[in-house]
C-alpha cells in the first residue's frame, strides 16, 4: 500500500513538471475595459489554468511598467490582474521564478505586452527592431541568442516557428491580422541558488503578446 502511495505521488509530480514545462505565461489588455492581465495555461489551446489547477505555480509574480516602475498585481483565481492605472506608457512585463519541488532547473517565466520598447528590460527577451516592428533580437541578459526556436500563435489560427540567425535576429510573418503571442524559451547554463535551494540551470520562458494589423 505504502508503494502504491509513493508511486501515485511520484506520478503526479512528473505530471506537474510536464505540465509547467508545456505552459507559459502571457499578458493580455481587454480591449473594452483597458484593464491588463496575466494568464498561465496554453493560448493557442485556450486553456487558462485557476488557482484549482496549475495557476497557483505563479506565486510570486512581479509586473513592471515600461520605466521599471513595480505595479500592483492581484491574484485572482483565473488570472493576476495588474493595476496599469499610473503605469508609465510603453509595454507591460510581468516576472515569475518556479522552482520544482523535485527539479534541478529553475524556471523564469517573463511576459511582455507590446512591442514599443526598443531596449530590454527582462533577462531574456525579443526587442523590436523599432516600435511595431516584426523584425526582433533575441536578447540574454543584453547578448544576442543565436539558433532558437521562436514560436508565433496567432488567433487565426495559423502558427509557426521560427530562428534567430547567427545575430539572434528573426523577422515573424503575420498575414493576418489579430492577436499574436510569440514564445521563446532558453536554456541557461547558470547553476545558483534560489530560497535556499542550488539549482543547476535557469529555463527562461519569454512571451511577447501583440496585436498585428
Amino acid at each position: 500500500m505504502k508503494t502504491h502511495r509513493i508511486l501515485a505521488l511520484s506520478a503526479a509530480l512528473l505530471a506537474l513538471a510536464a505540465t509547467a514545462r508545456a505552459h507559459f505565461v502571457w499578458l493580455e489588455r481587454d480591449a473594452d475595459t483597458g484593464k491588463s492581465a496575466a494568464y498561465f495555461g496554453e493560448w493557442a489551446a485556450g486553456l487558462r489554468e485557476t488557482q484549482d489547477g496549475y495557476l497557483k505555480l505563479i506565486a510570486a509574480p512581479k509586473a513592471l511598467a515600461s520605466d521599471g516602475t513595480a505595479l500592483p498585481v492581484d491574484i485572482q483565481n483565473d488570472r493576476i490582474a495588474i493595476d496599469t492605472a499610473n503605469a508609465a506608457a510603453g509595454d507591460l512585463r510581468l516576472t515569475n521564478l518556479y522552482f520544482p519541488e523535485k527539479g534541478k532547473n529553475l524556471v523564469h517565466y517573463q511576459a511582455k505586452l507590446g512591442r514599443a520598447d526598443t531596449a530590454a528590460s527582462l533577462d531574456l527577451e525579443l526587442v523590436p527592431a523599432n516600435a511595431g516592428s516584426n523584425t526582433f533580437t533575441l536578447l540574454l541578459r543584453g547578448e544576442p541568442v543565436a539558433d532558437e526556436d521562436v514560436v508565433l500563435f496567432t488567433s487565426s489560427g495559423w502558427n509557426r516557428t521560427f530562428k534567430t540567425d547567427a545575430n539572434g535576429k528573426v523577422t515573424l510573418e503575420t498575414p493576418w491580422p489579430g492577436q499574436c503571442v510569440v514564445e521563446v524559451g532558453h536554456v541557461e547554463q547558470k547553476p545558483g541558488e534560489h530560497d535556499g535551494r542550488a539549482y543547476e540551470a535557469i529555463r527562461h520562458v519569454h512571451t511577447v503578446t501583440f496585436d498585428a494589423k
